[in-house]
C-alpha cells in the first residue's frame, strides 16, 4: 500500500523516437528524474501502448519510419486527448502544422535534436501537463 501511494505522483512519459540511442537517453534521463518512461520506436508501436496506458506526456520525433510523428499525434489525440505532446526533431525546416497547433495539448515549442538541455525539455512538458490539468478541473 505504501508503494502505491508513493507512485501516485510519478508522471508517465511516452518517448516516440526511431533512433535507439536518443530514445534510450531520454528514457534514462526521465527515469533518473523519477518519471515512468515508456519507449516506442514507431508511431504504430506507440499507439499500441496508448491502448493500455494514459501517459501524462509524450515526446515525439517527427521523422519516423511508417507513420510520421504528426500523424501519430493526431491518432494519439483521439485516444488520449489529456496527454501533453512535445515535438523533438532533427529537421531544421519543420514547423508544427496548424491543425496540431489548434490543440491545447500540443506544444508550440519545438525541441531540436540533439537536445542538450534535457532539464528544459522536462520543465516544458511539466508546464504543459500542469496547464492541461488545470484546464480540465
Amino acid at each position: 500500500m505504501g508503494v502505491d501511494r508513493l507512485n501516485t505522483n510519478i508522471k508517465t512519459v511516452l518517448i516516440v523516437d526511431d533512433e535507439k540511442y536518443i530514445r534510450q537517453s531520454f528514457v534514462d534521463f526521465f527515469e533518473d528524474r523519477l518519471w515512468r518512461p515508456l519507449a516506442a520506436k514507431s508511431g504504430e508501436q506507440a499507439l499500441e501502448i496508448l491502448d493500455n496506458v494514459a501517459p501524462h506526456g509524450a515526446i515525439v520525433d517527427i521523422r519516423l519510419a511508417g507513420m510520421d510523428g504528426d500523424t501519430f499525434i493526431r491518432e494519439a489525440y483521439r485516444k488520449r486527448p489529456e496527454t501533453a505532446f512535445v515535438i523533438c526533431t532533427g529537421s531544421p525546416e519543420y514547423d508544427v502544422p496548424a491543425d496540431l497547433l489548434e490543440l491545447s495539448c500540443v506544444s508550440e515549442q519545438i525541441f531540436r535534436k540533439s537536445v542538450t538541455d534535457l532539464y528544459s525539455l522536462e520543465q516544458h512538458i511539466l508546464e504543459l501537463i500542469n496547464t492541461l490539468h488545470t484546464n480540465q478541473i
